[in-house]
């Protein structure tokens, strides 16, 4: 599991950083959240399998969290997907794309699911994860999202499955899964002593454009890696609340009130050459912050 900032630029792209998007990929699918202009250059650049793109989620409709949005779907047309996919976002999103579509400047050729969000709480679930949402504190409407694990299995001892003669393969997953097999030679073998406890599911959470608020503290509730928009430092503090957005130090301080393990910091201002000193005022209140570059990869162990 891995998040990838594609774009971390606020407002218009420069040669440095281009807008919002951020992708998760998780166990051979990837997620999308926000898809701002040129979006699918970036996944080309990218070491994403983005032809396995399950679902994308949009924040607001705000250009540059949605302006490539109506390209990527419309390449995933011409490499001849068939998969399903899913597109969430607040209302007016499925207006959007259908004037896309019948001004024939959008074609799509696959199963496309456009949900426009309604209310807080789990929008999207397999056995393996949830999805959920919380409405945000911005100009217009704007969801923030958080992506939760389901409890894994505990650890398989590998030592001790070569010592008992267990082949690898179905076996081993049984016994990873709690089933008791039995062997070629008939012996019948339970997973106690073979399995840990079950260990707690992998986290994360985008909140992009927000000013502080309790919202965005419930989707950052506990997660392993919060990505979070800086879009000004502390002395911008006025002109970025009354914008609809946080400086580094609101969101250092989120995930310090969270209890989110890490925080990445993203949506930063054009006007920062140096944007270190963003960094810089964001450990002073949540140590394990990093500032986020385009295409940077952070692991979620």
């Amino acid at each position: 599991m891995r998040v990838l900032t594609l774009g971390t630029g606020a407002g218009r792209p420069t040669l440095q950083r281009h807008t919002s998007a951020t992708a998760l990929e998780y166990e051979g699918e990837t997620f999308l959240f926000d898809c701002g202009e040129a979006t699918q250059l970036q996944l080309i650049r990218s070491p994403l399998k983005w032809g396995k793109l399950t679902a994308v989620f949009i924040g607001h409709l705000h250009g540059d969290h949605l302006y490539g949005l109506p390209g990527l779907l419309g390449t995933l047309s011409l490499g001849e997907r068939q998969d399903l996919l899913r597109v969430f976002g607040p209302a007016g999103l499925k207006e959007y794309l259908r004037v896309h579509q019948e001004t024939k400047s959008l074609w799509i050729n696959y199963p496309l699911e456009v949900v426009e969000i309604e209310a807080p709480g789990l929008i999207f679930e397999t056995e393996r994860y949830q999805v959920f949402c919380a409405p945000l504190s911005h100009l217009i409407p704007c969801w923030g999202y958080a992506f939760r694990e389901r409890p894994r299995p505990g650890a398989f001892d590998e030592a001790k499955a070569r010592e008992l003669g267990i082949p690898e393969g179905p076996e081993r997953m049984d016994l990873v899964r709690g089933r008791a097999v039995k062997l070629a030679d008939g012996r019948v073998v339970a997973p106690e002593g073979l399995v840990g406890p079950p260990r707690p599911g992998r986290s994360f959470a985008y909140c992009l454009d927000t000013r502080p608020c309790p919202e965005a503290l419930q989707l950052a509730c506990g997660v392993d890696l919060l990505v979070h928009e800086a879009t000004f430092g502390s002395e911008y503090r006025e002109e970025a609340h009354q914008w609809g957005h946080s400086c580094a130090e609101d969101a250092a301080r989120a995930a310090r009130e969270a209890g989110a393990k890490r925080l990445i910091l993203t949506h930063i201002s054009q006007r920062y050459t140096e944007p270190q000193i963003l960094l810089r005022e964001a450990r002073r209140e949540h140590p394990d912050s990093e500032l986020a570059e385009d295409l940077q990869s952070f692991s979620v162990p």
